[in-house]
């Protein structure tokens, strides 16, 4: 109901985006829109700055807690979960939850039926990481065990023990052998739950209830290119070769 007072702090830096919604509105189904939201905000943020949601101009009239922290030109602290230092979602260690809103299956079009966006019911969120582990090189596995447990020894035990539950998922031997490394057994995840998030396959509830004791995947007939070696693969195909004369 006014002219701008200050045309910068008022015009050229306020940050419009397609993304940026309020409960109760969401995207038609053009394609070039629904392309373009995502780039919207990173246009803001490459413009504006990283915090572009903290310049008064595009600030929300009323309060709000977000997971953004940091970055340049950031003067506002959002803290009020039940865990300060989590600044992500979800958690199982506290921090924010999100407010109940209404959500697309709700309020989503109806297009001779129901248009949701929904978890795809054939989701298998194991089977391929465990192939991709059994086709591995000997020196790829040892690397990746190496890693996880160097990673996970610095989280809280609840989460060492949900990621050996997921990687004994994957595959037993993977999920032993980081288990191992993080002193953590079977024993001590066998009655872990699925996520909430989790829709679990027949296949998946068949291997939780052989937690740790389901048998190497089979992987006949699959084959996986090797495109990158390490010192040690090629010091060991260098040796072959030696002994082969």
């Amino acid at each position: 109901d006014r002219n701008v007072s200050n045309v910068f702090a008022e015009n050229e830096q306020i940050a419009f985006g397609t993304g940026v919604l309020v409960d109760g509105l969401d995207f038609s189904d053009d394609k070039m829109l629904v392309g373009r939201t995502f780039s919207y905000s990173d246009t803001q943020r490459y413009r504006v700055g990283p915090n572009y949601l903290q310049v008064p101009v595009n600030q929300p009239k009323a309060p709000v807690a977000t997971n953004q922290r940091d970055g340049q030109m950031a003067y506002g602290v959002d803290d009020p979960g039940e865990n300060p230092h989590v600044n992500y979602e979800p958690s199982i260690t506290g921090g924010l939850d999100e407010a109940p809103g209404p959500n697309h299956a709700e309020q989503g079009p109806t297009i001779e039926g129901r248009l949701t966006r929904a978890r795809i019911p054939r989701t298998n969120d194991y089977a391929q990481a465990g192939e991709r582990y059994q086709l591995s090189e000997e020196w790829e596995r040892d690397d990746l065990v190496t890693n996880l447990v160097d990673a996970l020894s610095q989280c809280e035990r609840p989460i060492q023990e949900r990621m050996v539950w997921h990687l004994l998922m994957v595959e037993d031997e993977l999920g032993l052998r980081v288990g191992e490394g993080l002193e953590i057994s079977v024993d001590d995840v066998r009655d872990l739950p699925p996520l909430a998030t989790q829709s679990l396959t027949e296949d998946e509830r068949e291997r939780l209830a052989k937690l740790g004791a389901n048998g190497p995947r089979d992987v006949t007939g699959h084959v996986m290119t090797h495109c990158v070696h390490n010192e040690r693969d090629v010091r060991a195909e260098d040796r072959e070769a030696v002994a082969a004369g």
